[in-house]
C-alpha cells in the first residue's frame, strides 16, 4: 500500500520460474500488495507458479494475448494494455512497470514505498534511475538469493564512467496519460496538471523532460533515495538461458553477435554495491511463508531443475557454441 491505497506491479515474464518468488517477496516487503504478470511460451513451471500464487496472495496471471496473433504488435505493449483492462487494475492506487530482473532500493526508513513518498515530500508520479549490475564472475546458474550472487555494477561510477540509464516510473492510477509505456507514460502537457513528477533523489523535473518522451537520466545525483537494481545477465548460465529464451520485447532468440554485445555492456567491472546483498528482513520472512506451501516450493524445484538442464544443453548447442566459448563455458561446471 502507498498513502492507504493499493500499489500495483504489472509485468511480463517467460521462464523465469527460479526468479518469482524472491522477486515477489522482495517487492511484497517494499509495500506493493498487487501484482499482473503477463507469460508467453513458457516451460519451465512459470505459470503453473504463478497460478498456485494466484491462491496465495493478491495476483492476477494472464496470457499474452500476442500468442494468438504473433504478426501484431509488440510483447511488451501487448502485455500492458491488456493488464489496463482488468479491474483488478483499474482499481489500484499506484501502477509501476517492472520485470523480474529489476529490485527496487529504497535507502530511507526501512525500505518501504511509504518511506520514500515521505523523504521526497510526496509525488504523484516518480521515475527511478537503473543502475546495471553484472555477473559477478559467476558461472554456475544457482538456486540462491540474486542480490546476494551479485554485488558489483556494471559502471564504474567511482572512477567517472557515467552515461544516462534507463529508468522505470510508478505513478498515480487516476493521471490521464496519452500512453502508459514500459520505461514511463507520455503526456505532453503534463506540466500543465499540478501533479509532481520526480526522480529517486525527490527532485521535481522539468516541465520540457515531464512533457517529452526522454526515457533515462542520469544517474548522477538521481539516486539519493531511490534507484532500482538490474541483474541483467545475472550468471553465465542463467545468461545462457536468457538467449535461448529471446528478447521478450522485440525477438524470438537472441543472435549471438547481439548477444555477446549484450553480455559486454552489461557485464564489465564496475563499483562494487552489496548494499541490497542481505536482502529486505521482510522479503525473508515472506519468501519462507510462500515456500511453506507445498505445491509451490514443488513447483519452484522443478522450475531450478528445469533451469539446471537447459544450462548443461545449451553448453553443448552447436548454434551457440561461439557464445558458450566466450563465456567460458566450455570449462567444467562449477
Amino acid at each position: 500500500m502507498l498513502c492507504g491505497q493499493p500499489a500495483l506491479i504489472v509485468t511480463p515474464m517467460k521462464n523465469e520460474g527460479p526468479y518469482i518468488l524472491e522477486w515477489i517477496a522482495h517487492n511484497m516487503a517494499c509495500g506493493f500488495d498487487r501484482f499482473i504478470v503477463v507469460t508467453n511460451d513458457c516451460e519451465d513451471q512459470t505459470t503453473r507458479i504463478l497460478d498456485q500464487l494466484e491462491a496465495l496472495i493478491p495476483l492476477k496471471h494472464l496470457p499474452n494475448p500476442k500468442m494468438i496473433m504473433r504478426d501484431r504488435g509488440n510483447w511488451h505493449i501487448m502485455a500492458l494494455r491488456y493488464a489496463s483492462l482488468l479491474n483488478f487494475y483499474k482499481d489500484a492506487g499506484w501502477i509501476y512497470f517492472t520485470d523480474v530482473d529489476e529490485f527496487l532500493k529504497i535507502h530511507v526508513g526501512a525500505g518501504t514505498l511509504q518511506d520514500l513518498h515521505d523523504a521526497a515530500g510526496g509525488f504523484d508520479v516518480v521515475s527511478l534511475t537503473s543502475m546495471p549490475f553484472g555477473s559477478n564472475g559467476v558461472t554456475a546458474f544457482r538456486d540462491a538469493p540474486v542480490v546476494a550472487q551479485f554485488t558489483t555494477q556494471s559502471k564504474d561510477y567511482e572512477a567517472g564512467d557515467i552515461t544516462d540509464s534507463a529508468i522505470k516510473t510508478m505513478f498515480h492510477n487516476d493521471i490521464r496519460f496519452d500512453v502508459r509505456r514500459n520505461h514511463r507514460p507520455r503526456r505532453t502537457d503534463f506540466s500543465t496538471t499540478g501533479k509532481r513528477w520526480i526522480d529517486g533523489s525527490g527532485r521535481a523535473f522539468s516541465d520540457a523532460w515531464t512533457d517529452g518522451k526522454a526515457k533515462s537520466i542520469s544517474p548522477l545525483g538521481s539516486t539519493d533515495l531511490a534507484q532500482f537494481n538490474h541483474y541483467a545477465v545475472r550468471s553465465a548460465e542463467a545468461f545462457l538461458i536468457k538467449v535461448a529464451r529471446g528478447d521478450a520485447v522485440t525477438q524470438t532468440r537472441l543472435d549471438v553477435q547481439r548477444s555477446l554485445d549484450y553480455w559486454h555492456r552489461y557485464n564489465r567491472p564496475g563499483t562494487p554495491d552489496s548494499s541490497l546483498a542481505d536482502g529486505l528482513p521482510e522479503a525473508a520472512r515472506i519468501r519462507a511463508e510462500l515456500l511453506a506451501d507445498p505445491e509451490l516450493a514443488a513447483l519452484h524445484a522443478e522450475a531450478v531443475a528445469w533451469h539446471e538442464a537447459k544450462a548443461h544443453a545449451l553448453r553443448d548447442d552447436p548454434e551457440i557454441a561461439d557464445l558458450v566459448n566466450a563465456l567460458d563455458l566450455d570449462d567444467p561446471v562449477r
